[in-house]
């Protein structure tokens, strides 16, 4: 049997496709080694992955869940922002735009062109929650933000560092206008490490390879992978999957209930995800963009369908959109989106629930949901500042055949909370009790996760 297909030797192209997500785990211990904050290098609160030239993912590792289908889409924009000619060896990007990335402003992503003999042929991206952006809250997710002009500083694909030389004047401005310029700093120098290691690994594969063929692989994984899923979405009966839900308030207008309703249309070997009846966009900071609405929904996708896959942009090509602008999960500037996260959360939860009556033995019960703790100190007169952040994890619902596990949320995915030594070694905190909390499990066949005290 020929291993050639399509002018592709098979052989090579799983090679070469399990090289890139070594590669991208290679950024993720790069990260995590370098970064200042517990919040990178103990909760790992970022995403990590290679971008084709052309804005397709090649390879990610694990990280926050929602950041998966938000990484092509950054450097997608950074594309439609600057043009293919846009970029030069040794550029170092920044992006936070909420409109432009897909989750809040908090989450900033730094990138780099890797080059290869003069040729444009991927970016390695490294998107991070950082200690502050300089919103009016300490580290972010503002509560009751009205506009995202309010939330932090906004980097819009500009250029930390030129053809190799520092642009001093933006990296001055940064350190000046946030609170934990040290913190900052150091977690941005370990996100740019991150991604050199990734343009590093690029550049050997192309030398090894060559680098038509390291792109021909690629374009042959992604189209295998797009095929292998439209197999598994011929399985689902044809039909179209509702759910929905109400959220407590906006964070402004307390007596709101906003609305957030998903349809999700099985047509064959497709699948068309609407969102007719949701409300619009928010007063309040909940909103979510079109990008972070289409990556949460092909997060909860991609696991119900292929969940080992180590993913690439095949993954994403049999999911299409019915999404209008102005809504609460298509929200437009100046809508104001610090608190995504609920939605985003939701809108995974919405997209499993919606298709439990179709795949029942493929969805797991609701899940614990999104929270988290902010302890800081900003004034240095009333001692040395800090800020200490952490998404505190719960249980998940039970599963068809086994327990729901415990430590997890929804949407967070490979986010572990910070040790109690790591805290009170770091910070003005002691940890008196972090257990499991069994009778908070529930009943059944499966039991859910169990929920935990900190």
């Amino acid at each position: 049997m020929s291993t050639v297909l399509d002018g592709v030797n098979v052989v090579t192209a799983e090679i070469i496709r399990n090289a890139l997500t070594a590669a991208a785990l290679e950024m993720n211990k790069t990260l995590v080694r370098t970064a200042y904050n517990p919040l990178l290098y103990e909760v790992q609160d970022f995403g990590l992955g290679i971008i084709s030239s052309k804005g397709q993912l090649w390879a990610e590792a694990p990280g926050v869940l929602v950041f998966l289908g938000c990484l092509p889409d950054t450097v997608a924009s950074g594309l439609a922002v600057l043009g293919p000619d846009g970029f030069a060896e040794g550029d170092v990007l920044i992006a936070n735009d909420p409109y432009e990335t897909g989750t809040h402003i908090s989450d900033t992503s730094v990138y780099i062109p890797a080059f290869y003999e003069g040729k444009l042929i991927a970016f390695a991206i490294a998107t991070a929650h950082w200690a502050d952006i300089g919103g009016m809250t300490p580290g972010g997710w503002c509560p009751n933000s009205t506009d995202v002009y309010q939330e932090g500083l906004a980097f819009s694909h500009q250029k930390l560092i030129s053809a190799g030389k520092p642009n001093n004047d933006l990296w001055r401005f940064i350190e000046y206008n946030v609170r934990y310029p040290d913190l900052v700093r150091g977690d941005l120098d370990a996100q740019i490490a991150a991604c050199r290691q990734g343009v590093a690994r690029i550049q050997a594969l192309c030398k090894k390879y060559g680098a038509s063929t390291v792109e021909q692989a690629m374009d042959f994984a992604v189209a295998s992978t797009d095929a292998a899923i439209r197999r598994q979405i011929d399985q689902i009966p044809d039909g179209t999957y509702s759910a929905g839900a109400h959220l407590d308030h906006d964070g402004v207008l307390k007596e709101s209930r906003p609305s957030v309703q998903v349809q999700v249309t099985v047509a064959g070997d497709r699948i068309r995800v609407a969102f007719e009846g949701t409300d619009p966009a928010a007063r309040g900071p909940i909103n979510v963009s079109a990008i972070g609405t289409r990556s949460a929904v092909r997060a909860a996708l991609k696991g119900l369908l292929t969940p080992l896959d180590p993913t690439n942009q095949g993954h994403f090509m049999a999911i299409d959109f019915d999404l209008p602008p102005g809504l609460i999960v298509s929200a437009q500037r100046p809508s104001p989106c610090d608190s995504y996260g609920y939605v985003a959360v939701l809108l995974v939860e919405l997209v499993i629930r919606a298709l439990s009556t179709a795949v029942p033995e493929r969805c797991p019960a609701g899940s614990y949901q999104l929270f988290g703790v902010y302890l800081f100190r900003v004034d240095p007169r009333d001692g040395t500042p800090f800020i200490f952040i952490d998404p505190i994890d719960g249980g998940h619902g039970g599963r068809p055949q086994a327990d729901g596990p415990s430590l997890i949320f929804m949407a967070d995915g490979d986010t572990p909370n910070t040790p109690s030594e790591v805290l009170e070694a770091r910070y003005p905190v002691i940890c008196e009790r972090y257990e499991f909390l069994p009778e908070t499990a529930g009943a059944g066949t499966y039991r859910g996760g169990m929920g935990l005290v900190r």
